[in-house]
């Protein structure tokens, strides 16, 4: 296996951009699954991106998981112990892939229960259980696709990880065209196809990255990485449980939200959908930030270099918050024009737009909240985000959305303010937690 001791010198800037365009990447498909749906039925696109809270709950689990697992490897390499980084490495691909299959057998006997507890009826329950249905057939894809990006970026080869997704959505788009149109003999599947498309790219993307990893980064799969592997399996759950809890539970608090909105009329939960897809274009700079700072955060950690580590994190900080602030504003400005994309019903077009400048509200304090928790993971320091902050979500969090949302009658602008303030209660008490320093004894090596 590549030796690459030295990522924890390299700069944020330097493993973040390449990320900055992965996760910018990663954003689009959602977006250009709903543009391809709305060109079919604003309904087949509302009631398939209504399940989006239900999938990035399973997603940020794996995603947990994953990094959980990387960050581990990263302690390794920052500690010169590339033999114990290669058994992680080799542990964490097994249990992805065994994650991603028992995920499936949960889910696909559940596909219509979830498509009523999100409250859909008539045709958008039809679409969205199509859709659920066939994807969860990939989730093993998605999660191993998801382990090697993480696996490749500690490493620093985060340009790898960019071509490989370059390559995901040129095939997503590919395959959504001939599906959709019939082209190449075969019939038009509407959603069927969309489904099918997301599910195949994510195939295709998990062999393209399991080849960089193989020989780029030279890992090998040894028969002494099972023994060795029961070592590194309690850290991995001590840090990887608890990683999942808190994300899991924000996107599960993203489904009652959902499941709010969808009371408030098929409207608001087209304009929500819409201008969530929008937003996400102000995360993902912060997504970028807060992932490079995790992997240098974990090599640091790992050198027991915990004075840079702490610089680091401050300096994530400072250009994750001014960046999606400046992003989230320039998407508000361009509000109308963005959400004529999607439709031209103006009461949806003008319902988007309050939700994108409230959104220039949560912004900084989501960055902010990413960046502290992703480096506490980062450390070993998990299990503080996942308690704590599930708790204060679902309390003060949940509490003044209702409160803006109903109390104050702000509807959708309330609830989408809500979000806002839970993401800042919960960035000021990570970072109280980070400054005492409990961190610092919390590493694997």
């Amino acid at each position: 296996m590549q030796k690459n001791v030295q990522v924890k010198d390299r700069s944020l800037l330097s493993l973040s951009w390449p990320l900055f365009l992965t996760f910018g990447i990663a954003t689009c498909q959602p977006m250009m699954d709903s543009w391809f749906l709305a060109r079919t039925s604003e309904t087949a696109a509302a009631g398939v991106g209504a399940l989006g809270p239900i999938l990035g709950a399973i997603f940020m689990a794996i995603t947990a998981f994953s990094q959980a697992g990387a960050s581990i490897a990263s302690q390794f390499m920052g500690a010169e112990r590339p033999r114990q980084a290669g058994t992680t490495q080799t542990m964490v691909l097994l249990g992805s892939l065994l994650l991603g299959i028992a995920i499936m057998f949960i889910t696909l006997p559940l596909s219509h229960n979830i498509v009523s507890w999100m409250g859909l009826t008539g045709d958008a329950a039809t679409y969205g259980y199509e859709f659920l249905y066939i994807v969860s057939f990939g989730f093993a894809f998605r999660s191993l696709q998801t382990t090697l990006t993480s696996l490749i970026a500690t490493h620093g080869l985060t340009v790898w990880n960019l071509v490989g997704n370059i390559i995901t959505i040129i095939s997503n788009a590919i395959m959504n065209i001939i599906f959709l149109n019939g082209y190449l003999g075969f019939p038009k599947m509407g959603v069927k196809g969309v489904a099918i498309a997301t599910m195949l790219s994510w195939l295709i993307s998990s062999i393209v990255l399991y080849i960089i990893l193989k020989f780029k980064i030279h890992h090998k799969i040894r028969n002494t990485d099972f023994k060795r592997s029961r070592v590194i399996l309690p850290d991995w759950i001590r840090i990887g449980v608890p990683a999942a809890i808190e994300p899991v539970s924000f996107q599960i608090f993203q489904v009652v939200l959902t499941a709010i909105i969808v009371h408030l009329g098929i409207t608001a939960m087209t304009a929500r959908i819409f201008s969530a897809n929008f937003a996400m274009l102000a995360v993902i700079l912060s997504v970028g930030l807060s992932s490079g700072n995790q992997i240098l955060v974990a090599h640091l950690v790992g050198a027991h270099d915990y004075d840079k580590a702490n610089r680091r994190l401050h300096q994530s900080l400072a250009a994750g918050c001014s960046s999606g602030f400046i992003v989230a504003l320039i998407v508000a400005l361009c509000g109308t024009k963005l959400m004529s994309f999607y439709t031209l019903d103006p009461e949806i077009q003008r319902l988007g737009q309050i939700c994108l400048w409230c959104d220039v509200v949560l912004q900084p304090f989501k960055a902010a909240n990413m960046t502290i928790t992703a480096a506490l993971r980062a450390s070993g320091d998990s299990k503080f985000p996942a308690i704590v902050g599930s708790t204060m979500m679902w309390t003060c969090g949940l509490g003044t959305a209702l409160f803006l949302g109903f109390v104050l009658d702000l509807g959708l602008a309330g609830i989408w303010l809500g979000m806002a303030a839970d993401e800042f209660y919960r960035s000021i008490v990570n970072y109280i937690r980070w400054r005492r320093g409990n961190w610092k004894t919390l590493g694997v090596v």
